[in-house]
């Protein structure tokens, strides 16, 4: 190949990648659960989960108050061919308010005063162990990780918008909800 020919195809390779990533969009790893996002709503146990999957990911969220936290229940499923780190610390909860405010993630051994747990008709086949704390892990291709975290919670404030944020392995996964308290 002469060396116009490589200029030339170079050149043509160049200006349609730049081309084609002028048209993606900025937040690219930023997935928001929306119904064109394929987003979907599935009650398991009486529980209302949203559920959102990628190509390299299947994420369910269920979101109650308990006590002075919210509570999150997990399911993360890892659809890649590679083993993916999780760290439920860097999970939190964004405020859409005027007032937009980060509920951090408590960690299990920071926990104080939670309600004893009522089970309800629904909940008595879910064994004790079906939700146990998320800790951070390393999730094997094709399995999944379920489990419970929660977060910071103001026991004073009125229902507001908030987005579930999970960062899971360079994919940032948001769930917007209502808090409730």
């Amino acid at each position: 190949m002469t060396p116009l020919r490589i200029a030339v195809f170079a050149s043509i390779f160049t200006s349609a990648t730049l081309s084609h990533a002028a048209n993606l969009s900025r937040n690219a790893n930023v997935v928001v659960c929306q119904p064109n996002a394929g987003c979907i709503h599935h009650t398991i146990f009486g529980h209302d989960y949203k559920i959102l999957s990628t190509d390299r990911f299947t994420v369910m969220v269920f979101l109650s108050s308990e006590g002075r936290y919210t509570r999150a229940d997990l399911s993360i499923t890892n659809l890649t061919p590679t083993p993916i780190n999780l760290y439920p610390q860097d999970f939190h909860i964004q405020a859409l308010a005027s007032r937009s405010r980060v509920f951090l993630y408590v960690p299990p051994s920071q926990l104080e005063d939670l309600p004893t747990l009522t089970r309800t008709s629904a909940e008595i086949d879910e064994p004790d162990t079906a939700s146990p704390h998320l800790k951070a892990i390393t999730i094997p291709p094709n399995q999944a990780v379920h489990g419970r975290v929660y977060f910071e919670r103001d026991p004073r404030a009125t229902p507001q918008q908030v987005n579930v944020v999970l960062p899971i392995a360079g994919t940032v996964f948001k769930f917007p909800d209502v808090i409730k308290p």
